[in-house]
């Protein structure tokens, strides 16, 4: 009974081992599993720190960023020269750079933001200008359009405005109306010392126009006296040294009037006052012409000129006939003074229309590193090799500015040593409606009967005038002064009257003004003026003042048959 016994007891002690060693395991097993879930967790919560100090590390980045970022902003708002100003869409400052707080006196942009521009501008803005801003301000706002306008603005309101202009578009996503980012940008930019900078420049160059068309006026005087006490000379009889002599003054004369012209048309053409005259005019008769001048120019020198005018040239042309001829008597000019010995061929050929001239000659050449001086003004190239041609070294210049006003060109082509060519391209228009004027023009145009009356207070302009008239069998009365012209026109029923323009006490036009008020004969007498200032716009001024027409001076014998025909045959 006792081993019985002993043996159960055993069998509990290995059952109760048993669940133990169960247990154990059952604790090892759940002991792993905690292991690994806290290598898990742990592994978690690495990550998580990691990003938290990966966040931080970001959000310290874009903060440094931000800040760099605002301090460009600020950077640029600080400096940027010109007033610059973000509104929202209704209006209110949002942002502007520091130019503006400095023209207005502001201490900071905070006293103005988020107010609308209408509570703060009007006391800068006139009532125009403000008009004009709500106007661009609301029309850039609801459109991607770009609006630019000018007003005067008093910011420092000191009582003197300054001359700004405005450029306002919107700002954000144009696509999108209703974007609640979007707002107007107002670029302000001012132009007052700009403007003023104008002004003095403009106020300079009149002044100079001014100067030159007094020392026209000054030159020309002498100048028709000599040229018209030449020409009546040159009619006399005179021995072979004397006609020499007389021919000499002519030659030396023409030069200086050319040279006076050549500056007075670049004066004009730099101060934009050149104009161009478009007319009718025969080109087949312009280009016979110059093709005698420069025959006759070429006699005394070794020199063959050729003129080559194309078949399909086209006859009766509208446009400038004065200045076309200047552009080609300039050329074909200096291909005759730069040529000693040789050719000189001009070309004229049709192109779809344009007109292009070609004028080829074997003088001297240009050097290649002259070549880009050629057409600049004032310039004579070659000096030690030409010192002995004259001229201001404007013709080339004012040629290539015409060429341009009238839309050609101008361009060359040079060996030094061989010659030169130049080519002239310009666009043509046909005359419409052309009146052909068949009356016959008379050799020996004479008029012993007419009255005329010649007004000037020099004398010996008005001994000029006497001079070319009696070519034409014509005794004129002489008038010392406007005056005296209104005095005797008064009495006397006039054919025609050459006005003196430049007198002293009574100019021109103002005894003009009174003979026509004298009425009868006087409203109707063909009144011409003399001019010596042959600026732009007189031909307009004379017209505007009711006389008939100006003839320049030096008076041209040509020129007063011409005169003297048109108005004697036309009636």
């Amino acid at each position: 009974m006792a081993g019985a016994g002993l043996g159960e007891t055993n069998q509990i002690v290995l059952e109760e081992n048993k669940a133990l060693r169960e247990e154990i395991d059952s604790l090892n097993r759940e002991l792993k599993k905690s292991e690994r879930e806290l290598r898990v967790t742990k592994s978690f919560l690495d990550k998580v720190t990691k990003a938290a100090d990966a966040k931080d590390a970001i959000n310290t980045a874009l903060s440094d960023s931000n800040l760099k970022q605002r301090a460009y902003t600020d950077m640029l708002l600080q400096s940027c020269p010109n007033i610059i100003i973000l509104f929202d869409a209704d209006g209110r400052f949002v942002l502007s750079t520091e130019a503006l707080l400095a023209a207005t006196n502001t201490p900071t942009f905070g006293y103005i933001k988020d107010r609308k521009y209408e509570e703060v501008f009007p006391k800068y803005f006139s009532p125009e200008g403000m008009k004009k801003f709500d106007e661009a301000f609301k029309k850039a706002n609801s459109s991607s359009e770009t609006i630019q306008f000018d007003a005067l603005i008093d910011f420092d309101q000191s009582g003197k405005s300054r001359f700004f202009t405005f450029e306002l578009s919107r700002a954000g996503n144009a696509l999108e109306k209703e974007s609640p980012m979007h707002g107007v940008l107002a670029v302000l930019v001012d132009l007052t010392d700009f403007m003023y900078e104008k002004q003095r420049a403009e106020a300079a160059n009149n002044a100079k126009s001014d100067f030159l068309a007094s020392m026209s006026h000054e030159i020309r005087t002498p100048l028709n006296a000599i040229i018209g006490m030449g020409e009546m000379l040159s009619r006399s009889e005179l021995a072979d040294e004397q006609k020499k002599y007389v021919t000499d003054i002519r030659k030396s004369s023409d030069s200086l009037l050319s040279i006076v012209n050549d500056i007075l048309d670049f004066s004009k053409i730099e101060a934009g006052k050149m104009e161009l005259v478009n007319t009718n005019y025969n080109l087949k008769m312009l280009l016979d012409n110059l093709h005698s001048i420069f025959s006759m120019l070429c006699q005394n020198k070794p020199i063959d000129i050729q003129f080559s005018i194309a078949d399909d040239i086209p006859e009766i042309l509208f446009g400038d006939e004065t200045r076309l001829r200047q552009i080609l008597t300039n050329l074909l000019s200096n291909a005759v003074k730069y040529t000693k010995q040789g050719r000189v061929i001009f070309t004229a050929l049709c192109d779809v229309g344009f007109l292009q001239f070609e004028i080829r000659d074997t003088g001297i050449g240009i050097r290649r590193e002259e070549q880009g001086r050629l057409f600049k003004p004032f310039e004579q190239l070659d000096a030690q090799k030409n010192r002995g041609v004259v001229g201001t070294g404007l013709g080339l210049a004012i040629t290539n500015n015409l060429c341009r006003m009238m839309d050609g060109d101008l361009w060359f082509e040079s060996e030094y040593g061989k010659g030169s060519v130049f080519y002239v391209r310009l666009p043509f228009k046909k005359a419409e409606h052309v009146e052909h004027d068949e009356r016959p023009e008379p050799d020996g145009f004479t008029a012993p009967e007419a009255k005329i009356l010649v007004v000037d207070d020099i004398e010996i302009n008005l001994d000029v005038a006497e001079a070319l008239l009696s070519a034409f069998e014509i005794v004129p009365d002489l008038a010392h002064s406007g005056r005296e012209a209104i005095r005797l026109a008064k009495d006397i029923h006039y054919d025609i009257i050459f006005m003196d323009h430049m007198m002293p006490e009574m100019d021109g036009v103002e005894t003009t003004k009174i003979i026509r008020e004298l009425g009868g004969w006087n409203s109707k007498v063909p009144i011409i003026a003399l001019t010596a200032n042959a600026i732009s716009g007189m031909e307009k001024t004379f017209l505007d003042n009711k006389l008939d027409g100006f003839l320049p001076k030096p008076l041209d014998l040509a020129a007063l048959n011409l005169c003297l025909r048109e108005w004697f045959l036309s009636e």
